[in-house]
């Protein structure tokens, strides 16, 4: 074993925690209010007045989403598959998504196309859909919701009826990104490395300054 192989094998054990630690990448966007909308709100005839959930309205789009790693350079239009979203309208989340990104050349994003929707059951529950465009800074955000109402009635038990809201606007959001982090080296992985190496340096060192054994003498041979 020379002080060469040792090297590389050192090299290599601090180098493997390196990729297993590398952090996924999570980018936020924050949209724009919306600047146009309308609820619906239809009881059925006879109802005297009626209770709406406390999420029946939609807001500007806000949240996260998490990649297992950074967006690439000058993209054009690239279909990602996020490890997690986590993006709300008003108070209410968004759980699923279909994302395609641009990015310019530093890899920020500057263009995309996203199509979101989340939905809960039972009572309270609702069905939303949401998106978001940004094509050469033309675009912007829209969500719809879909939920259940309750109306009252002076002779006849409460009655469910659907609801829903709408809200949109012609801004593009925004996107950032945190800046990406060198990736670390699990310390125990580096010390153990770094004692291998030194110790191979020492078994090295310890066999250089033994002295070499001369030639062994043969029996019935007389040097001249």
């Amino acid at each position: 074993m020379n002080s060469k192989f040792l090297g590389l094998l050192a090299a290599g054990l601090m180098a493997a925690p390196m990729g297993a630690n590398a952090s996924s990448v999570t980018y936020t966007y924050q949209g724009a209010n919306f600047t146009a909308g309308s609820i619906d709100i239809s009881p059925p005839p006879g109802a005297t007045s009626y209770t709406v959930p406390p999420n029946l309205g939609v807001g500007p789009l806000s949240g996260f989403i998490t990649l297992s790693a950074p967006l690439g350079d000058n993209l054009n239009n690239v279909s990602v598959w996020p490890t997690y979203v986590d993006i709300t309208t008003g108070s209410s989340p968004l759980f699923n998504g279909v994302f395609a990104f641009s990015t310019n050349s530093s890899g920020a994003i500057d263009g995309w196309s996203m199509s979101l929707s989340g939905s809960i059951g039972g009572p309270g529950g609702y069905t939303l859909t949401a998106t978001s465009v940004d094509i050469g800074g033309m675009g912007g955000d829209s969500a719809t919701m879909a939920t259940t109402c309750t109306a009252y009635f002076p002779l006849q038990p409460p009655q469910s009826f659907g609801c829903g809201s709408t809200g949109s606007n012609t801004t593009p959001g925004v996107w950032t990104s945190p800046a990406i982090r060198a990736p670390e080296i699990d310390p125990a992985s580096a010390t153990t490395g770094l004692m291998l190496l030194l110790g191979g340096i020492a078994v090295l060192r310890e066999r250089q300054q033994q002295p070499m054994a001369g030639p062994t003498p043969v029996p019935g041979i007389r040097r001249v």
